[in-house]
């Protein structure tokens, strides 16, 4: 009976990989596609069902499309509701990512802000911490002997790991009842072989921005619109455009490691959040975005006589967002509490610098 019941199991397991995989297929040919103009992978939190749909169809398209998958990109980003649940559904209970939550914030503030530079030279140091933090915590390295190269080769123990997890699993697993279901070695070697299939196709996408791109090793190379960490964030004077395409592409390599140390942590990849803090944050980044607007002209004052400032990055609009997640008598009772809370917020540090 035990035999049927893991046979059972294992044709289930077998056909669900074998759609996963036959999915993965065609992203294959969209990152390819998105490579071809000058992009670099796909992001499994970003980029859904939908957009890639119609990334395929742009794919059978004549012409240059970079633009148009820069637009579809940038809306996404900018539907506040899909980036505020990134950093509370997703980063926030992945416990790699969730100590850089501040940091990860500053990011995206800097961002809305159109202050490019500091966006991607604050987003940098949150990738290679989380790396380090997965070094030193599971692979017995120190923060004396981490070096670039271990950084690198942190997506190839990482992508390792997620396959041993997955084999672990199947040799202890457990029914929807709780009922232990006895794989044979031989199911146990064939199903991990999908997973690994699996796995080796998604961390194919980031592998190619890794190694010839972001570590990049720059010795005898000549750099031209490579998003280099060692070449930004020392300063090497190459011409390197602080722009919102760049500071996107890192951006999504955040979000892979995400994905991955979710499912590394056993951890859903559904969102996950609370209404409130959603509909909260939603609202901040509205503001921000808001009154950064009105300091773009200043900005221009500001950088308008330095070498290599693009007058457009800061002309060009931020896409509309309609916020319409509650109801006009909801929205007014959120605002009054708003004002509220600001008012006790504006109190509390008059009161502490007048006791100063």
């Amino acid at each position: 009976m035990s035999n049927q019941v893991a046979n059972h199991y294992f044709n289930l397991f077998i056909k669900s990989d074998e759609g996963e995989i036959k999915n993965l297929t065609e992203y294959t040919l969209v990152n390819e596609y998105l490579k071809s103009n000058d992009w670099l992978f796909i992001s499994p939190i970003f980029f859904q069902g939908f957009e890639l749909e119609i990334f395929l169809r742009l794919s059978k398209t004549e012409g240059n499309n970079k633009e148009k998958i820069l637009e579809i990109i940038t809306k996404k980003f900018y539907d506040l509701r899909h980036t505020a649940s990134f950093i509370e559904g997703y980063c926030n209970r992945c416990d790699c990512i969730q100590p850089f939550l501040k940091s990860i914030e500053n990011s995206l503030i800097l961002t809305f802000q159109k202050d490019y530079e500091g966006s991607i030279k604050t987003i940098i140091p949150i990738i290679e911490g989380v790396l380090r933090k997965y070094l030193i915590a599971e692979k017995s390295f120190t923060t004396e002997t981490i070096r670039p190269k271990d950084l690198k080769e942190s997506f190839n123990l990482l992508r390792l790991d997620l396959i041993m997890n997955y084999k672990n699993e199947l040799k202890t697993y457990k029914d929807e009842n709780g009922n232990s279901i006895d794989f044979s070695e031989y199911q146990i070697e064939e199903l991990t072989k999908k997973q690994e299939r699996y796995y080796s196709i998604w961390f194919s996408f980031v592998d190619d921005f890794i190694k010839n791109s972001f570590y990049l090793n720059t010795r005898g190379q000549n750099l031209t619109n490579e998003i280099n960490r060692h070449s930004i964030l020392h300063e090497f004077g190459l011409k390197f455009d602080y722009n919102f395409e760049n500071y996107i592409k890192i951006y999504f390599l955040l979000q892979f490691l995400t994905w991955a140390f979710l499912q590394k942590e056993k951890k859903s990849i559904l969102n996950n959040i609370q209404s409130y803090l959603f509909f909260e944050k939603i609202v901040a980044y509205e503001r921000i975005i808001k009154y950064s607007e009105k300091l773009l002209y200043e900005k221009h004052i500001l950088l308008k006589n330095y070498d290599n400032y693009n007058d457009k990055i800061l002309k060009k609009k931020f896409p509309e967002f309609k916020n319409n997640i509650l109801s006009k008598r909801y929205l007014i009772i959120y605002n009054l509490l708003r004002k509220f809370d600001q008012l006790l917020w504006k109190r509390n540090v008059k009161s502490r610098t007048d006791n100063k």
